[in-house]
């Protein structure tokens, strides 16, 4: 194992613009009412951007195989999860990010471990969280970041509205080059685990699970597999 040069810092791509909220004349507004002109205004529909098309918020630090058999420690990361592409920063918060080619695996140390590979899903390969993997079948989980922009014009009495990256995640069981959607809602979940739907739902309760988050996710697939 070899660790990187000393002055690594957490890698940070943000994506962040305020604009400014700029009153607008109507012209096709009747004269009855340009008297609430003052008071009723119609502003830009978002003023900023929250959250970021990367998979973290917060890049944390993994440890980052790579195909010639090396591999390094306490490496800065990011996913652009539309392009399927992974970046670090080995040179500080100012220092341009490196798109990393030739990964194997990542990982997220810590009490529980997150894993990160590329997986074949529905037909092409894509950066995919491994959550459990048994007897040649994996357990994943697939993130997505969509743009959601503000569906309307709003008053000058309304509070701030943002454009924001909302984040999906869905859960696969891969074979070979099958796979299957695991639902998370209780109809989904009451069909996979069948006989042991009330078992699971016990675990869940008792555990404060939710199947929602990767984490919790990872235990309630081992749950039902094992």
């Amino acid at each position: 194992m070899k660790s990187l040069i000393p002055f690594l810092f957490m890698f940070f791509i943000g994506l962040g613009c305020i604009h400014s909220a700029k009153s607008q004349t109507n012209p096709s507004l009747n004269n009855q009412y340009q008297q609430y002109l003052g008071t009723f205004r119609i502003n830009p529909k978002s003023d900023g951007l929250k959250g970021t098309p990367f998979l973290f918020d917060t890049p944390p630090l993994g440890k980052i195989a790579l195909d010639g058999g090396k591999d390094y420690s306490e490496i800065p990361f990011n996913i652009l999860l539309e392009k399927n592409e992974v970046y670090i920063q080995t040179g500080g918060e100012d220092s341009e990010p490196l798109l990393l080619r030739n990964w194997k695996w990542i990982e997220i140390p810590g009490e529980e471990v997150r894993s990160f590979r590329i997986e074949y899903l529905q037909g092409k390969p894509q950066v995919v969280e491994i959550l459990f993997e048994k007897e040649g079948e994996k357990y994943i989980a697939s993130h997505k970041k969509t743009l959601i922009r503000p569906s309307g014009q709003r008053d000058g009495y309304s509070g701030p509205q943002y454009d924001e990256f909302r984040h999906d995640i869905k859960y696969f069981k891969i074979k070979g080059m099958q796979s299957a959607e695991i639902k998370t809602n209780s109809s989904g979940l009451k069909e996979w685990a069948g006989n042991k739907n009330d078992e699971l739902k016990e675990f869940i309760k008792e555990n404060k699970l939710d199947p929602n988050q990767p984490l919790d996710m990872k235990k309630i697939i081992s749950f039902i597999v094992n």
